[in-house]
């Protein structure tokens, strides 16, 4: 046995091609002390020149700079061979084969507690085939003023109508643009654009402001934004990069009720009814949430508004900025995140009906993992825990315990 044979089952695992027999030999070779002297071998000769604290080196010399969570990970896999039975379990799309723990999800980065894991990998044999569940995509239907209906994801690419003299086009897969410029004489009329359970969609406003709405989401907005202010209406969540107009102020009204009032700035908005509270993340510039009842606060980079469904309580912390914007980079982050708010983004994005059947005990998990991976894939990788388990009738995941 040999740093050889580690390499070649370590890269049979990541591209999800190593028998259970392989596996399992996998994690007795890693146990004993000659494998992990073969680890260490293969970390000092290998690995750790293409990762720092500072980031993933790529081949082009450039680093990919690291956040937080970055450095903290990082410094837990230089301890990974000292300590393999508390390492965490780390995918890193596209890094060479050459880590303790590979095991790849897709693109970007992914890591999960490797507690359970041989016993999972037993548990996959037996589990049957997944229902046909597909990841969500560009989907949503516009709603003109005149009340006509397009169906986005069904029209071709190209001009959609003409309101006033503006006109509407779908410029890409996914994206809705406003080209042209409208004029106060031409009248406001008001669009709406929805994306449905299991849809995503972009729209560049008449003003050049884009929106990225996820799923289950709305955003209603003129046709021209005359007066002012520039003033629209969402539902669900949205991400907005705006178009700076000191002339005139963006507002955002949420669902659950709060203005968000900005210049030029880029931020998410989680406002979703289903959840506890409404969540305003600023990435860059400032904006000012004002509740219902008159409460307001302003929010800094990096931080974000905390509005409580239930209270009404509306408070300013120290945001995971990463994580709220995840989505709208294609992937799913979680951290220390509860079961049943991870799986409401599932049901959201999958399109499905989550059912419970555990103790109400609300596990915790932390990782990161493609939207674009089968249900089957993401539930797998849940379940690497051994802590949750889940069986799929029809469109309905249940949770077990």
């Amino acid at each position: 046995m040999g740093t050889e044979r580690i390499y070649l089952l370590l890269k049979r695992y990541r591209d999800n091609l190593a028998s259970d027999e392989e596996v399992r030999e996998l994690f007795r070779l890693m146990r004993g002390s000659e494998g992990q002297a073969a680890l260490k071998e293969l970390m000092a000769e290998d690995w750790l020149k293409e990762l720092t604290a500072e980031g993933l080196l790529k081949g082009d010399g450039e680093t990919v700079e690291a956040d937080a969570d970055w450095a903290r990970m990082w410094t837990e896999i230089r301890t990974a061979t000292e300590k393999p039975k508390r390492a965490k379990l780390f995918v890193i799309g596209r890094m060479r084969a050459a880590a303790i723990l590979i095991f790849c999800l897709g693109t970007g980065v992914a890591y999960w507690f490797l507690s359970g894991r041989e016993h999972a990998v037993a548990r996959r044999v037996t589990v049957q085939p997944w229902a046909p569940i597909v990841p969500g995509g560009n989907k949503a239907v516009l709603t003109l003023g005149d009340g006509s209906t397009i169906s986005l994801d069904s029209v071709r690419d190209g001009i959609l109508a003409h309101q006033g003299s503006s006109k509407v086009v779908k410029v890409d897969a996914g994206v809705l643009a406003y080209e042209g410029r409208n004029k106060k004489e031409d009248g406001v009329m008001f669009n709406t654009i929805a994306t449905p359970y299991g849809g995503q969609y972009q729209v560049v406003l008449p003003d050049g402001s884009k929106v990225w709405l996820n799923a289950a989401s709305s955003l209603r907005f003129p046709t021209v934004f005359a007066g002012t202010e520039r003033r629209v209406e969402l539902t669900g969540e949205g991400y907005f990069e705006i178009a700076k107009d000191a002339a005139k102020p963006f507002v955002v009204h949420a669902g659950s009720g709060e203005d968000v009032q900005v210049l030029g700035t880029s931020f998410n908005i989680m406002s979703y009814a289903n959840e506890e509270d409404s969540r305003t993340t600023l990435v860059s510039g400032k904006v000012r949430v004002v509740a219902q009842g008159g409460a307001a606060v302003e929010v800094e980079p990096g931080s974000q508004a905390v509005l409580a469904h239930e209270k009404q309580g509306l408070t300013v912390t120290e945001a995971n900025v990463d994580q709220a914007i995840a989505w709208k980079n294609g992937l799913f982050r979680f951290h220390e995140t509860g079961i049943r708010e991870l799986m409401r983004q599932v049901e959201r994005w999958y399109n499905v009906e989550v059912v419970y059947q555990t103790d109400g005990t609300d596990q915790d998990f932390s990782g990161i993992v493609s939207r674009s991976k089968s249900i089957g894939e993401l539930l797998h990788t849940l379940e690497m825990t051994n802590s949750v388990h889940f069986r799929i009738e029809g469109r309905k995941i249940i949770v077990l315990p």
